[in-house]
């Protein structure tokens, strides 16, 4: 059976074909930000494909409304709207950039 591992917490969980990054995570205790409980409307839930790209859908409408169409450098994704496909995958969940403290 296909997985999924979140980094940085090193956690994999099997998934069923066609099932959303999002939904993994929950079900495998992940804490993903997220404000719409995986709807796609509030582009919180980003993660970093770090392998496995080749086995998610095709970045979708909503995805480059939320984060722009930069995708092939970032490599960022929307978990709700990244649905595996048949492949093990890695992502990192600490996608949002941290900003720097004042000097």
């Amino acid at each position: 059976m296909p997985r999924v591992t979140f980094l940085p917490a090193d956690i994999t969980e099997d998934y069923r074909d066609g099932e959303s990054l999002f939904a993994v995570g929950q079900r495998a205790g992940v804490t993903i930000e997220t404000a719409c409980v995986g709807k796609g409307t509030c582009g919180l839930c980003r993660v970093r494909v770090v392998e496995g790209a080749e086995f998610l859908i095709p970045y979708t409408d909503v995805e480059e409304k939320h984060l722009g169409n930069v995708y092939h450098l970032t490599q960022v994704r929307l978990a709700c709207r990244s649905i595996a496909t048949g492949g093990d995958v890695v992502v990192n969940t600490e996608a949002r950039r941290r900003r720097r403290k004042p000097r």
